[in-house]
């Protein structure tokens, strides 16, 4: 997903509209020691963990634009290092908690997975955020086009990565975060609910998610959904997904893996 146009933009849409909601969900961790996050991206996410991590904070990321964009959102309230997420500079058991937040499908799992468990401490917790996108946002889609959305994301998906379940890594953390040595390894799945009449932040989120669609699966449909997908998609048709009966679902998922089956001191 990070390869389709406009991608930061369309991640920012998605902060926007579910803020309170992610905000939520970083203000459940645990509290106190030492954390990371890796990759910081723009500092969405690093700015929240300033203002709730009582403790010290470090923000890694290997692109000098987001880098300084994490600098601008946390001011001195943590420090910003260029690192890469494969050979991250700390040693062992350096980090209470380290957070990740959708940022799998750029990177190789198992790889940063098993980094992360290496600078974790045993009595820590690695935190990721993820998706499935085959299940991300739910809409009341035609019927026909619900059922084919799937399939075209899948030949998407094959198609620019050669693997069918790349833009999905919620379906293989599990296995990988076992595989690297977590001992416990805990899933929360948060729903974010919004109901028509959209306000201005959730309808620019939608727009950017059917411009996602449009760009990287719509090809993948028979000619034939490509206009209805065409029509639903459009804020005029009398059935758009933009009308006031509406209900949009975000499903995401919160890993929490520990090395040990017990949680440090610090942790609440």
């Amino acid at each position: 997903m990070s390869d389709t146009p406009d991608y930061d933009a369309y991640q920012s849409s998605f902060h926007e509209a579910f803020r309170a909601e992610l905000y939520g969900i970083v203000d459940a961790l645990p509290v106190g020691g030492r954390a990371l996050d890796v990759p910081c991206g723009n500092g969405f996410y690093s700015r929240r963990l300033v203002e709730h991590f009582r403790g010290r904070l470090t923000a890694v990321d290997s692109n000098d634009e987001y880098l300084q964009s994490t600098r601008n959102a946390v001011g001195v309230g943590a420090e910003v290092l260029k690192a890469d997420a494969y050979q991250l500079p700390f040693g062992r058991a350096t980090f209470d908690l380290i957070w990740c937040a959708q940022s799998l499908i750029s990177l190789d799992p198992e790889r940063a997975v098993r980094e992360m468990f290496r600078v974790v401490k045993p009595g820590g917790v690695v935190a990721i955020l993820e998706v499935d996108e085959f299940h991300r946002v739910l809409l009341p889609w035609p019927v026909e086009l619900e059922a084919a959305l799937p399939l075209a994301v899948r030949a998407a998906t094959e198609q620019e990565y050669g693997d069918a379940v790349k833009m999905s890594p919620a379906r293989r953390l599990r296995g990988v975060l076992k595989e690297a040595g977590f001992k416990s390894v805990r899933r929360v799945t948060y729903p974010f609910d919004r109901t028509a009449p959209f306000d201005s932040s959730t309808a620019a989120f939608l727009t950017h998610h059917f411009g996602y669609l449009r760009s990287f699966v719509r090809s993948h449909l028979p000619r034939d959904l490509q206009k209805v997908f065409d029509r639903v998609t459009s804020p005029d048709s009398d059935d758009s997904l933009y009308r006031e009966d509406v209900e949009l679902v975000c499903l995401n998922a919160v890993y929490l893996a520990r090395p040990s089956g017990t949680a440090s001191p610090v942790a609440t």
